[in-house]
């Protein structure tokens, strides 16, 4: 199986160079961690666009509605709920045209918090796993179509598709706190190692 195609694209004048070389350098690490804890690679293209907090809501909106078949007036001047706080998102995997799966990064949240990079993206490529599991692209169009007014469903179903969201948030924490666990224990023991190794390797006290 090949490994799916990655792209990294910095979005906005505003958005740090140095931020955007970060993600890119830490993106194949952060994928290969996921597809380690799931056994499994991404079946879809997948782009990482580093981007504003001002411009995440807009992105996804227009990512999503472009997905689900709408038309641009279908989604303009519209959010959905998966952005409805852009300020507390440090990131967000969205369906995209061309069955592509769309990574918005928060470039203003983590301006300030680097040592947050590589939580962020293994968090991100957990989401990316979930829409590229069966039946997960035709919920979010469902989701999508509902929020933008396009096919508007009956309550219990829309509650369905949300519980479906909530469930997915759930496991994307859950997930991502055991991967970058297990990344720090194995640096300790790495570290514990080296510290032997080196008491081992040092010349005796004359």
């Amino acid at each position: 199986m090949k490994p799916a195609q990655i792209t990294v694209i910095r979005d906005g004048l505003l958005t740090s160079h140095r931020l955007t070389a970060d993600i890119t350098e830490t993106v194949p690490t952060a994928q290969r961690l996921v597809k380690e804890h799931f056994g499994r690679r991404p079946l879809t293209a997948v782009e990482v666009v580093v981007t504003s907090t001002n411009r995440i809501a807009m992105l996804a909106t227009m990512a999503q509605g472009a997905a689900a078949g709408l038309k641009p007036e279908a989604w303009e001047r519209k959010s959905l709920t998966l952005t409805s706080r852009p300020h507390d998102l440090y990131s967000v995997a969205v369906i995209a045209p061309n069955n592509t799966v769309r990574v918005l990064v928060n470039a203003t949240r983590l301006r300030r918090r680097q040592r947050e990079i590589g939580a962020t993206l293994v968090w991100a490529f957990v989401e990316v796993d979930q829409l590229c599991r069966k039946g997960a692209w035709d919920h979010r169009i469902a989701l999508t179509r509902h929020e933008l007014g396009a096919n508007v469903l009956p309550k219990h179903k829309a509650r369905a598709l949300y519980r479906i969201e909530v469930a997915w948030e759930a496991e994307a924490a859950k997930a991502t706190e055991k991967i970058i666990g297990t990344v720090i224990r194995q640096n300790h023991q790495a570290e514990a190692a080296a510290d032997r190794e080196a008491q081992q390797t040092a010349p005796a006290p004359s």
